[in-house]
């Protein structure tokens, strides 16, 4: 035995080192008074210390090529805008979330706008309000950040997964991190998840994701201390996972969370349960082999109550914008055979993600009941019978499998509500099951080219994935560019589902946006070709064809409009237009009139029928005093401060020889004219002033440059 070493049975017979002044035995390092025992402890603690500096180093880089994919990938939706639909009616059209005022707070979390109770997500878009105003960038930015905040979350809860798996193998450290870090990559920038993220009406898919993904985590570390071992990971230390009380409380609280955001979150106990099943093994006491399924229920008894709680409010919100479909329209049958289909559907695009749309249409009932049913049910089976098969061999197939479908369920047309079979956004959480499957297949992989040669590293199977993450984030920049804008969204949704007469009329409105009338028509008629009935392209027709000057046929295609849908306001008034240029202003006051009975508070029909009565040349149209009870309404109901309203109001009282009156409400309107420093309208003002003070009615003059009614 070379000198100096001492035998393990024996102490050593003096120092190997000197200790200096001041310093004792034990800061000398192994010594005259280091026992074997002490040496090799030491020698553990050291290599604990390099192996943590070597595993925080792999989970930051892990972080940052992950931070670095998402904004890469994405960063086409941060020069998008709005694409007009539904971003506008919560963006634009609603104000309330605007200001965080207690009657506005009060209807966030209680409204059913839109058809979704999200209190959370209102919240965050008042928060981009307060940073942003309505510069769209920060809208996009908070939405792509809070889709990065979502991979790297999977990155950790796959890391957690995979060392659980892995425990018994000593698979190389680095072989597990980079198979987590290359299952999030796959979910975070796979072509599915544009919409959700470039899509700012969805922003409450990478929000309540955030949450969904975060209580995950926080079970996943009080399933660890509840079995008294040690977690270790990023953010687990010794102290906090002896703790299950603080995980568990942590776990519900993100739970709840992710619920206000978006109703997703609720299969999250039924996701936790098959987490116990696999890989946690809790559904059995190791040591006496006794079933804890009983225990396991009551554990969760409290996310069953607040996710059933928020299930039923979500059915509710649909239900309160009339968005649910009957078992009328959409039979049991058909339901079915959809849900099939959409099981389908998300993992072939997952696989194979070509060909994504803005919209899927739901088919007629017999087509549904048809040749896509049995083919969707053979490959249901033979899935089903591949994860039979494999059960004991790979575990995780049909774990994963079981994850897709749990949470997948509540978006396959149960409860249909909207026009969509199946949507893009709907793979965002179900998506998961399969990231995790590869990256359990990366670390597997990355474990045999070690074993194979044992100088090798695991950075040639990481190497592997480079090729297919980069195709799917290429896959996904494009796609990025399909959210741009209502013109390229559209545009991509008649390549796509060119038998959807929804996709060719809101095609069409994008082309109205650009001018590109004729070409509107163009896809209005198509959509309508497709759906006769649709009361949306019928009216949008009508409206392009006014805006050509085609009258006679917009004057058609407005009846017809309105027959479809007389609750519509806008119609009547766009109608009335279009018979008053031909030539029939009465026919046009009549219509007026019917939409008032209809709804006495439409002020758009009331102000247009008050300036025909008032304006019109024709003196068996004109009648003063409805004109100046009509006009006196409308500027009531804007509170007098609408100085249109105002120089409407003086226009009625003119013709009714009100002109006293009329003097002094025009007056009123050309200081608030002056005032609010408009130019046109405060020489409109002046023009019409100067008729009244000569005790003049104004009309519009059929040959001169106001021979259209406004």
């Amino acid at each position: 035995m070379p000198a100096g070493v001492p035998r393990e049975s024996e102490p050593d017979s003096g120092p190997s080192t000197p200790t200096r002044q001041g310093e004792t035995a034990a800061d000398a390092g192994p010594g005259i008074l280091a026992t074997p025992a002490t040496t090799s402890q030491s020698v553990r603690q050291r290599r604990t210390v390099r192996a943590g500096n070597r595993d925080s180093g792999q989970l930051i880089l892990g972080v940052l090529a992950l931070i670095l994919l998402v904004f890469v990938t994405f960063m086409p939706a941060l020069t998008a805008g709005l694409v007009g639909w539904d971003d506008d009616d919560l963006l634009v059209h609603e104000e309330r979330y605007t200001s965080l005022t207690p009657k506005n707070a009060s209807w966030m979390f209680t409204t059913s706008y839109t058809g979704h109770f999200q209190p959370l997500t209102w919240l965050s878009y008042w928060l981009d309000y307060t940073l942003w105003g309505r510069e769209h960038f920060g809208y996009h930015l908070t939405s792509v950040v809070l889709h990065g905040s979502s991979a790297i979350i999977a990155f950790f809860v796959f890391r957690r997964l995979l060392r659980r798996r892995g425990a018994d193998r000593a698979d190389h450290p680095f072989a597990t991190t980079s198979a987590a870090c290359a299952g999030a990559a796959f979910f975070a920038v796979h072509p599915l998840r544009a919409e959700s993220v470039a899509w700012l009406a969805e922003r409450r898919d990478v929000l309540s994701a955030t949450f969904y993904l975060l209580s995950v985590w926080f079970y996943l570390r009080f399933a660890e201390a509840d079995r008294t071992t040690r977690c270790d990971g990023f953010m687990a230390d010794e102290s906090v996972c002896t703790r299950p009380g603080r995980n568990y409380v942590a776990m519900f609280s993100c739970c709840a969370l992710s619920l206000l955001a978006k109703a997703s979150a609720v299969t999250l106990p039924l996701v936790l349960l098959l987490l116990d099943a696999f890989p946690l093994q809790r559904m059995r006491d190791a040591a006496t082999g006794r079933s804890r399924v009983r225990r396991l229920l009551l554990e969760k008894a409290p996310l069953f109550l607040i996710c059933g709680a928020a299930g039923i409010r979500a059915i509710i919100a649909q239900a309160d914008q009339e968005a649910l479909y009957p078992l009328a329209a959409h039979d049991l049958g058909a339901r079915l055979s959809q849900a099939a289909y959409g099981w389908v559907f998300y993992l072939r695009k997952t696989l194979w993600p070509v060909e994504l749309g803005p919209l899927y249409p739901l088919p007629p009932c017999e087509t549904l009941m048809g040749p896509m049913l049995w083919v969707s049910l053979a490959v249901l089976v033979a899935c089903i019978a591949v994860c039979v098969g494999v059960q004991r061999r790979a575990p995780a197939i049909p774990a994963a499998m079981a994850f897709y479908t749990i949470q997948v369920v509540p978006v396959l047309g149960f409860f249909q509500s909207g026009p969509q079979l199946v949507a893009d956004r709907y793979s965002y959480l179900p998506s998961l099951g399969f990231a995790v499957l590869l990256a359990e297949a990366v670390r597997r992989g990355a474990r045999a080219w070690i074993r194979s040669v044992p100088a090798r590293k695991p950075l040639g199977a990481v190497l592997g994935c480079t090729l297919p993450l980069v195709v799917l984030m290429h896959a996904t920049f494009d796609q990025c560019d399909v959210w741009l804008s209502p013109l390229t969204l559209w545009r991509r949704g008649v390549q796509v589902s060119p038998q959807s007469s929804i996709a060719h009329v809101n095609y069409g409105d994008a082309l109205m946006l650009i001018d590109a009338t004729k070409s509107a028509i163009a896809e209005y008629q198509q959509g309508l070709a497709l759906n006769p009935t649709d009361a949306v392209g019928t009216r949008h027709l009508g409206v392009a064809l006014y805006a050509l000057g085609e009258l006679s046929a917009a004057a058609e295609s407005l009846r017809r409009a309105i027959d479809l849908d007389p609750i519509h306001r806008g119609v009547s008034e766009k109608l009335a237009m279009a018979l008053a240029r031909l030539g029939q202003p009465a026919e046009g006051a009549d219509v007026l009139r019917d939409r008032l009975r209809a709804d006495p508070v439409d002020m758009g029909a009331a102000a247009l029928l008050a300036e025909l009565l008032a304006t019109y040349p024709d003196a068996t149209v004109r009648n003063g005093d409805e004109a100046e009870r009509l006009a006196r309404l409308v500027s009531d109901s804007q509170g007098g401060t609408n100085t249109t309203a105002l120089m409407r109001w003086a226009t009625a009282l003119a013709e009714a020889h009100r002109f006293d009156e009329s003097i002094t409400i025009a007056e009123r309107a050309l200081r608030m004219a002056r005032d609010a420093e408009d130019d046109r309208l405060h020489s409109e003002l002046q023009r019409r002033l100067q008729r009244f003070r000569n005790h003049e009615p104004y009309h519009f003059r059929p040959d001169g440059p106001n021979n259209k009614t406004p």
